[in-house]
């Protein structure tokens, strides 16, 4: 898999990509009512145009993505990891997780957040896996029968 930034005639193929891979959260929590799947393209092309979005390309084929986007303290969060549902358990999010990571370092970020639904417990264990480790957990405001976990990882610094 070749990693580049994504590029704004990408926005469709994302919007495609975004689609697809959070179906299984629908199915996980039993609401079509997830983030990624109300939002509109026009809302995406927004959020993207205040996020640094890299991209996982086999071929001419966009099969993964990954936003970096600060909005809340404690440094860039991590948003909407996704990989192509044909193309998962290949290592493509630990590939295109590791190079967000080496993106923030280079611009001088010390640490990476996220936020992780707990039900969510195969990405739970992959961020785990890759160093990053609970903060919080809180309710989801809009459904709080949805419990989100933070979760933090501080990147390495250049002596």
């Amino acid at each position: 898999m070749d990693v580049r930034r994504a590029e704004p005639d990408d926005l469709g193929e994302l919007f495609s990509l975004q689609r697809a891979a959070f179906v299984d959260e629908a199915w996980l929590y039993e609401t079509a009512d997830v983030p990624s799947l109300r939002e509109t393209l026009a809302e995406m092309r927004d959020r993207l145009s205040g996020s640094h979005t890299l991209v996982g390309v086999e071929g001419s084929r966009i099969v993964a993505m990954v936003s970096l986007r600060s909005y809340r303290p404690g440094g860039p969060d991590i948003e909407r990891l996704a990989v192509a549902p044909d193309r998962r358990q290949t290592g493509l999010a630990s590939e295109l997780l590791a190079a967000a990571e080496r993106l923030a370092s280079n611009d001088g970020e010390t640490s990476l957040q996220l936020l992780v639904g707990e039900k969510a417990t195969l990405n739970r264990a992959l961020y785990e896996r890759l160093g990053y480790r609970e903060t919080e957990r809180f309710p989801l405001e809009a459904h709080p029968d949805v419990v989100l976990i933070s979760m933090v990882k501080s990147l390495p610094t250049d002596p």
